[in-house]
């Protein structure tokens, strides 16, 4: 991430470390910025970064905390606007696996095509929280639809198997099923439980 390493921080720097990194940099082209010439400039420049990455950084942490609090509205965000990658580095982000960590991830996996590891999450959503109706209902639709032999036996394939370069789709790119209805009752499903954020 290039506020990382505008900070001169790896990834794994704490919110006290970006908090004090911050501080120093701040005074130090702070000082820089009266200095004539091209140095003077890039110093000013730099104030303006520091302040653009210092805010993204927080965000970051911010956005990492309400998930471990147990809110992923941003996850659904990204996950409604088409952006997988950003949905699942934001899960991969995320150390508490809650049964809506899980239901979130098979909402990825499905949109990409992965339906036997779609099904594997919701099945381990519903291991913790065995009485989530939104779960349950999710669920029972993806085994109805997998049962129906509408999916062509290639697209019953795990991540693992995908091809090289479609990891991470739009969820458009090719059919879910095979079976527009089946597509849209499942999304349908989905973006019910997920309060329409599909």
């Amino acid at each position: 991430m290039k506020a990382f390493e505008f900070f001169g921080l790896d990834e794994s720097a704490s919110r006290e470390d970006v908090i004090l990194k911050y501080s120093e940099l701040k005074s130090k082209f702070s000082m820089e910025r009266y200095e004539i010439g091209e140095a003077g400039e890039a110093a000013a420049k730099n104030l303006d970064l520091l302040e653009v990455y210092y805010k993204e950084l927080l965000a970051r942490f911010s956005g990492a905390e309400s998930r471990n609090r147990g809110d992923f509205s941003d996850i659904e965000n990204l996950i409604k606007r088409g952006d997988l990658r950003g949905a699942q580095e934001a899960l991969d982000a995320v150390s508490d696996r809650t049964g809506q960590w899980h239901f979130l991830q098979s909402i990825v996996y499905y949109k990409q095509n992965w339906f036997l590891e779609s099904k594997k999450q919701l099945e381990f959503a519903l291991n913790l929280e065995p009485d989530n109706p939104k779960y349950r209902e999710s669920y029972e639709k993806l085994v109805n639809i997998i049962a129906s032999n509408k999916i062509r036996p290639e697209d019953l394939r795990t991540k693992e198997q995908s091809t090289a370069g479609a990891q991470y789709g739009n969820g458009t790119a090719s059919p879910c099923t095979g079976n527009c209805c089946c597509d849209l009752c499942l999304a349908q499903s989905c973006c019910q439980c997920m309060g329409g954020c599909c």
